[in-house]
């Protein structure tokens, strides 16, 4: 009986560990001022948990439920990346393992085995969202460079800080670091259609800025799609660790 309390409570306790080592962000997409999407991302024990649901208002023209999972090591690494997508007319549900001794990653879909593919990538190739909190580590450098895989396809993305400003935001007033984006398909391979949220993001064409509270935090506070007719934009909504 005593040995099964002091199990209950060790058990007890790496819980509430991990339940306070743990961030969530609430983030809203807007176009044309109105919200959109609501997304939100939990970082726990070396994964993201992403979830991205379309609004009421704008599940009238298109439905959006899409779940991405993200498991890390080290600085954002990504070792498998899991997509869900349900956006209405379009489906994906696939597991991408990375092999970064081999520098390849392999696709496995569970809707059909014409979707599966081996592909290369880069050694410090990451997904949409594990390059997101990577980028959060490293403001301390003017510029710099990072890889991202967006659907099989290797692409260089170039960010530099283009300015310091005080913005608005549900938190209040924050200073913040704004970065211009900027992408390179290095594979010069054709774009696979696919989820509007993350790989529709990198285009040659299209520049993203996204502004980083000037803090220890260095939260992803505001980024702005530009693109034609109107840019694309999301703010964040709360933050809990």
């Amino acid at each position: 009986m005593i040995q099964f309390k002091k199990i209950s409570f060790l058990t007890f306790f790496l819980i509430i560990l991990k339940v306070l080592s743990a961030e969530t962000l609430n983030l809203s997409i807007k176009y044309l001022g109105v919200s959109v999407v609501n997304v939100n991302v939990t970082n726990i024990d070396s994964t993201l948990f992403v979830n991205a649901r379309a609004t009421f208002i704008a599940s009238i023209a298109a439905n959006m439920n899409n779940n991405y999972i993200s498991h890390y090591s080290g600085a954002y690494l990504p070792t498998v990346y899991i997509k869900k997508i349900d956006q209405g007319d379009y489906f994906e549900d696939r597991t991408t393992t990375y092999d970064r001794q081999k520098l390849e990653a392999q696709r496995i879909s569970k809707l059909g085995p014409e979707q599966n593919c081996l592909y290369p990538i880069m050694p410090e190739s990451r997904d949409f969202f594990s390059a997101l909190f990577y980028l959060r580590t490293v403001l301390d450098e003017p510029r710099g460079e990072l890889w991202v895989d967006a659907n099989k396809l290797i692409w260089k993305v170039n960010y530099k800080i283009v300015g310091y400003e005080t913005i608005s935001t549900k938190l209040g007033r924050k200073q913040a670091i704004k970065l211009e984006i900027t992408f390179n398909n290095y594979s010069k391979g054709v774009k696979e259609r696919s989820d509007m949220l993350t790989n529709n993001l990198v285009d040659e064409d299209k520049v993203l800025e996204i502004w980083f509270s000037n803090d220890d935090l260095k939260l992803p506070i505001k980024a702005k799609f530009i693109m034609a007719p109107f840019p694309v934009t999301w703010k964040l909504n709360s933050y809990t660790r």
